[in-house]
């Protein structure tokens, strides 16, 4: 094992045939941890079947147990057929160390155009203070070659960084058509709603429908504990005459 080991594994042999055509589809745990939220609620949603996982040289010592996910895999692939869809699916439970990030990206993509998927769909989170519009609830953009439009704005001349960024680098290096969809979110806490905003554009692109209510009602119990801290912080400020004012206080 060297310093540029990264692998897929399959749990079962699995024909490249029976992977070809398909959409595939990842983000990351970014901003609001939309990329991670809104592809493990895909996956859980249509029901896809975990195939594989990616090993690497720096993968990380940690697992657990989910009643629907079994054991977890930092880097785990799903796959199925909804309708006439085939649907890959990459769930990153955790960025890539940052020594074989750029490996790991490069080795996925690569993979994934000699399996010859037809097209990608890469999800994230996006500072709100790109919005232009309150209205605005997402940004868009197209990347080699990629036909359709979608009804909102496209994100132009702003940066994407991070290991999404270096996915759609590769993607578009390797001619695999795609979209990025991001949702504008909450930078520091895991937001939900703004997945469940990921989620519905992707469930419009593959023509399903995917149901966001487990979305939504997460966010609404974060949003209510958001509040509630919001009220004891403004309480212990009243209370001692502003004087912590300027202090951070964790609750």
């Amino acid at each position: 094992m060297n310093n540029r080991f990264v692998e897929i594994r399959f749990f079962q042999p699995i024909e490249k045939e029976e992977l070809r055509n398909s959409v595939f589809i990842t983000g990351y745990p970014g901003f609001g941890l939309v990329g991670l939220l809104a592809s493990k609620h895909i996956v859980s949603e249509i029901g896809l079947k975990k195939i594989g996982f990616i090993a690497t040289r720096y993968m990380m010592e940690v697992t657990y147990y989910s009643n629907k996910l079994g054991i977890v895999y930092p880097f785990e692939l799903y796959f199925g057929k909804v309708k006439d869809r085939k649907i890959l699916v990459l769930l990153n439970h955790t960025i890539p160390h940052d020594r074989e990030r750029t490996i790991y990206v490069d080795t996925i993509c690569k993979w994934l155009k000699n399996t010859g998927i037809s097209s990608s769909i890469l999800i994230g989170g996006l500072d709100p203070r790109v919005k232009e519009s309150e209205t605005e609830t997402f940004r868009w953009l197209p990347f080699s070659g990629f036909k359709g439009e979608i009804n909102a704005p496209k994100l132009v001349e702003k940066y994407i960084v991070g290991p999404l960024a270096l996915t759609l680098l590769f993607l578009n290096a390797y001619e695999i058509p795609g979209v990025v969809i991001l949702a504008y979110a909450e930078m520091y806490r895991p937001d939900p709603r703004a997945s469940a905003v990921a989620v519905k554009v992707v469930s419009q692109l593959l023509g399903l429908e995917i149901d966001t209510k487990k979305l939504l009602e997460e966010a609404s119990i974060i949003e209510a504990l958001e509040e509630e801290k919001e009220r004891i912080l403004e309480a212990i400020e009243s209370e001692s005459g502003g004087a912590k004012r300027g202090y951070s206080i964790h609750v």
